[in-house]
C-alpha cells in the first residue's frame, strides 16, 4: 500500500508500535508521511484509523500483537496492520481482521527512509534494510529480505536534518549494522561512521545491532571509527549461544571464540564501554552441556546488558521443523540464566556507586524524573525534572542490575566545551 493513498480525506490517526528500534524508525517515517499529507496524529481513543506496527520475532510477541488487534476490532476501530507480521504472516492477519484488511510492509516504506517525525531529542535513522544472514530460527528475514544499504549521502542528510531539528541522540539502525555495504553499494560501516560524525552539531550516535559474523571482518577499522567522541561506546553484538554446535545449528557463521575476541578487543581499546548481547535459551538442539557453555560464556564476558529470549518456533523457518524442548525446561534454563546475568550486572554497576559521570538527558522517566545516558550508554535515572537534551554531571547514588540512579552535581551550560568534558570522562 502507498501511504500517500491512505485516504482522500483528512483523518485522525494513531500508530501503535511493537518490536525493535527499526520498527520505531518505521513508525517515525509513517507518521511523517501521513502528517505531510495533512492527516492528524491523535490518541487512540480519538483516532479514525489506528495503524498497528507489528513485530513477530517470537511467539509471545505474536500473541501480544494478535490480542491487541482483536481488542481494536472489538472496539469497532478501523485498523491498518504494518510491520513484520504484515510481510511475513499476512494470512494470520487476515484470519484475525478479515480478508479486506489493509497491510503495509517494511518494503512499502523503504523508499521513505529520509522521512522523519521524531519526538523529543531521539531520532532513529535506518542505514539498511534486510541482512546477509540465513539464521535457521529467524522470521525477520522473510519480512525485511536481503540486504539493501542506503546511500551514505542520504544517511548524512537525514542525520543533518535531525540535528538541525533538535536531535541529540541519533540511533542508527539496521537488522545488522556491521553488514552495511556488504551488498556492494560502496563504503562499509567504519567509513560511514566517519562520515556521519563529521556532521556539524552537538549530538551522540548509538550504533545498533551488529552480528559477530560481520563485525569480525571490520573489527580494527570499526574500533577506530568508534574513537569519535560523538559515538556512544556501546556495542550491541548478539552471540545467541555459547555452544559452537548450537551456533552451527542456528547458522550463525561464527564461533563463541570469535565473540570473545570481539569483546576483548573492544575492552582493550575502550576501558569504559558497554557490551550488550543476546542469548536464545532452549534452542531445539541445545543440550544441558550446551546450556552450561552459554552460562560459562556469560560468566566470562560479564556483559553490561543481556537480552534473554526463550526459543519459540517461527513458522516457515528451518528451526520450526526441529523437535522443540518442553516449555518447562526452557523456563528453567531461562530463570537460571536470568538470575546469573542480573547478579553479574548488579555487581558491575555496584562498582560505579559514588563515581561521577557526564550524562546526556534523553527522555522523560515513566515514573517521573528523567533518563540520561553516559558515554557508554548506561541508563541513568535522575529523579529531577530536566529538559531532554540537557547535559549534566551526576554522582551515581544507587546501582540496580539494569540501570543506575544518579544525583545531579553540575549542569553543563551552553558556554561549556562539552567535547572537553566528554573527553575527560569518556
Amino acid at each position: 500500500m502507498n501511504l500517500n493513498e491512505l485516504s482522500p480525506r483528512t483523518v485522525k490517526f494513531c500508530i501503535e508500535t511493537f518490536g525493535c528500534t527499526a520498527n520505531a524508525g518505521d513508525t517515525m517515517r509513517m507518521r511523517a508521511i501521513l502528517k505531510r499529507e495533512g492527516h492528524r496524529v491523535v490518541e487512540a481513543r480519538e483516532a479514525d484509523v489506528i495503524i498497528v506496527n507489528t513485530c513477530t520475532v517470537t511467539k509471545r510477541t505474536e500473541l501480544n500483537v494478535i490480542k491487541r488487534l482483536k481488542e481494536l476490532k472489538g472496539a469497532g476501530k478501523e485498523v491498518i496492520v504494518a510491520g513484520c507480521m504484515a510481510a511475513a504472516q499476512p494470512e494470520l492477519v487476515k484470519m484475525v481482521l478479515g480478508t479486506d484488511v489493509t497491510m503495509i510492509t517494511p518494503q512499502d516504506i523503504y523508499g521513505y527512509h529520509n522521512e522523519q517525525d521524531f519526538e523529543g531529542v531521539i531520532a532513529v535513522i535506518p542505514i539498511a534494510m534486510g541482512c546477509v544472514g540465513k539464521c535457521s530460527y529467524c522470521i525477520v528475514k522473510r519480512a525485511r529480505g536481503e540486504l539493501r544499504s542506503n546511500k551514505p549521502e542520504k544517511i548524512c542528510e537525514a542525520v543533518r536534518s535531525a540535528v538541525e531539528r533538535g536531535a541529540k541522540e541519533i540511533r542508527i539502525t539496521s537488522q545488522d549494522c556491521s553488514a552495511y555495504g556488504w551488498d556492494g553499494s560502496g563504503m562499509k560501516l567504519p567509513e560511514l561512521l566517519d562520515l556521519v560524525t563529521s556532521v556539524k552539531g552537538d549530538f551522540r550516535i548509538r550504533v545498533g545491532m551488529m552480528n559477530p559474523f560481520t563485525v569480525i571482518h571490520i573489527l580494527d577499522e570499526l574500533l577506530d571509527a568508534f574513537d569519535s567522541k560523538k559515538i556512544f561506546k556501546f556495542f550491541h553484538v548478539p552471540v545467541q549461544s555459547g555452544s559452537d554446535k548450537v551456533l552451527v545449528d542456528m547458522r550463525r557463521n561464527y564461533k563463541a571464540a570469535d565473540f570473545l575476541e570481539i569483546v576483548n578487543s573492544i575492552r582493550r581499546r575502550f576501558k569504559d564501554s558497554a557490551i550488550c548481547t543476546d542469548f536464545i535459551i532452549g534452542f531445539p538442539t541445545e543440550t544441558e552441556e550446551d546450556f552450561v557453555s552459554s552460562l560459562n560464556l556469560l560468566e566470562a564476558v560479564k556483559p553490561e546488558k543481556v537480552n534473554i529470549t526463550r526459543f519459540s518456533p517461527r513458522p516457515g523457518t528451518e528451526a520450526s521443523k526441529l523437535k522443540d524442548l518442553v516449555e518447562r525446561e526452557k523456563k528453567r534454563r531461562s530463570r537460571i540464566f536470568s538470575s546469573i546475568y542480573h547478579r553479574l550486572a548488579f555487581e558491575k554497576n555496584k562498582e560505579l556507586e559514588g563515581t561521577e559521570l557526564p550524562v546526556l538527558v534523553t527522555e522523560q522517566g515513566k515514573k517521573g524524573g528523567v533518563i540520561g545516558r553516559d558515554t557508554s550508554y548506561r541508563e541513568i535515572v535522575i529523579k529531577k525534572d530536566l529538559p531532554p537534551g540537557a547535559t549534566c554531571k551526576v554522582r551515581v547514588k544507587e546501582a540496580k542490575s539494569t540501570y543506575l540512579v544518579g544525583e545531579v552535581q553540575d549542569m553543563f551550560g551552553e558556554n561549556i566545551d562539552k567535547e572537553k568534558i566528554y573527553q575527560k570522562f569518556g
